[in-house]
């Protein structure tokens, strides 16, 4: 590829792409720039040169792709990009953020004292900060699990990331209190389509304990694209739960790739709130590399207007004694899709295996609909796995029950979505971030059942 937007041997193909093209040379340098660990700097300039070869060999994903049938990245591939990461204004409702790590556009803001009570041995730092403090674990991890070869927004963000939020956790350490990291995005001149990729990456040594919650949310419509890449490698015995919150505007695109490798007995807790308003994309996949390991896989997705939110996970059964449960719920109203993929793998050799997964599923309006698919992929005896997905609409029984003892029908469809809602959010053990999370997902059910039928939020 060029400086001049073109690719070798023909054009590019799509707007997407040229302006990205015009792009990456500038966000390659910034990014790199004042790096002062030489084996680090090296690092992140090969992650972005093979990850502009992948994407410039790839590009953006069809549904001619297996892993894409449900979705059309159309909407992509038509954006004119004039920005990628953010500039030096930043509006007032981020500077009232309160968060150990933020990112704006991309980039994480100047670090506040919000980290100071974090206990010895449990840091969150930020590219800077990595490449002063821990340049080794920075360079040992990052981009290992990231698949960029073979996938094309993979490889994008390879090619374009600008900042890190590490979270190191040392060996038998406990956070002592949630972790919290946001990213926010914001409007470019015009409301011109932007484009932001933070970047998380967790290293949790032998025992260590925590909890993050990971929000992301947009001011105002914020047109553009978001690619989140999440990287989580667990030791032996640690157990980390990750909660992400996804918030932004109708006209954002949205995509998270979260991928985490688990060691003999750790523990990897995933839970997922997609209240995006517009096109978003989640992909989870764990390996559980090593007997013992084990994963819980939540997610609940609230689809309203015109939004699409697809879901993609696999589970992979690589070691004997592995556990893996999987619950994803959907409520679909307006004109909305949801898509749920999800796949489990038990290798062979992988015997004694425990494998749940579930998508049940609500449609609230007769124009929304659901695409789901679980699948098992069983190559081994001696094992328990079970898959199973549900469409439906709300009981009709109790929705009597309620509206016999005086509850209005919007007030009861309310109490019942929240009810199914509710069986997820009951689920992140950190009270505190269960409680917050419980709020976010009631206000914005409410909205959306107020709406389509004058229910007080």
């Amino acid at each position: 590829m060029d400086r001049g937007g073109r690719r070798r041997g023909g054009p590019l193909l799509s707007l997407a792409r040229e302006s990205i093209a015009r792009l990456e040379a500038a966000v390659g340098t910034r990014s790199r720039e004042c790096i002062a660990a030489p084996a680090l700097a090296q690092h992140l300039d090969h992650l972005h040169r093979e990850g502009l070869a992948a994407f410039e060999a790839q590009g953006i994903p069809t549904r001619r792709l297996e892993r894409w049938k449900g979705t059309s990245l159309a909407a992509l591939e038509s954006m004119n990009f004039v920005r990628v990461g953010g500039d030096a204004a930043e509006p007032e409702a981020v500077l009232a953020e309160d968060a150990d790590l933020i990112f704006v556009d991309g980039r994480l803001r100047p670090p506040g004292s919000v980290r100071a009570d974090l206990p010895e041995g449990v840091r969150i730092l930020s590219l800077q900060e990595a490449a002063s403090e821990a340049p080794e674990l920075t360079s040992s991890f990052l981009g290992r699990l990231s698949e960029a070869k073979t996938d094309g927004l993979a490889a994008l963000h390879d090619a374009l990331f600008e900042d890190l939020a590490l979270v190191h956790l040392a060996p038998g350490t406990r956070a002592g209190r949630p972790l919290r990291i946001r990213s926010i995005s914001t409007a470019a001149p015009e409301d011109q389509p932007s484009a932001s990729f933070p970047r998380l990456l967790v290293v949790a040594e032998a025992g260590a304990e925590a909890s993050l919650l990971f929000e992301s949310r947009s001011v105002g419509e914020a047109p553009g694209y978001t690619g989140l890449v999440t990287e989580v490698f667990l030791d032996r015995g640690a157990r980390v739960q990750v909660v992400e919150v996804q918030r932004e505007g109708q006209k954002r695109i949205h995509v998270t790739q979260t991928f985490a490798k688990l060691a003999r007995d750790a523990h990897f807790d995933s839970h997922l709130m997609s209240l995006n308003n517009g096109l978003s994309r989640s992909e989870l996949t764990v390996r559980l590399e090593e007997a013992g390991a084990s994963t819980r896989m939540q997610g609940f997705f609230l689809g309203r207007g015109q939004a699409h939110l697809d879901h993609f996970t696999t589970v992979d059964h690589e070691a004997p004694h592995t556990t893996s449960d999987e619950e994803y719920r959907g409520v679909l109203t307006d004109d909305s899709r949801g898509v749920f993929r999800g796949r489990v793998i038990i290798r062979p050799g992988a015997q004694k295996t425990d494998a749940r997964q579930s998508n049940p599923n609500l449609l609230l309006s007769e124009r929304a609909a659901i695409d789901t698919k679980p699948q098992l992929e069983i190559y081994t005896d001696d094992v328990k796995a079970s898959h199973g997905s549900t469409i439906g609409q709300l009981d009709s029984d109790a929705l009597f029950f309620l509206r016999a003892r005086g509850i209005g029908e919007p007030e009861a469809k309310l109490l019942l979505t929240r009810a199914f809602a509710s069986e997820i959010v009951e689920g992140i053990e950190e009270p505190n971030i269960r409680e917050e999370v419980g709020v976010a997902v009631h206000k914005t059910l409410a909205l959306v059942l107020a709406e389509e039928g004058g229910a007080t939020p």
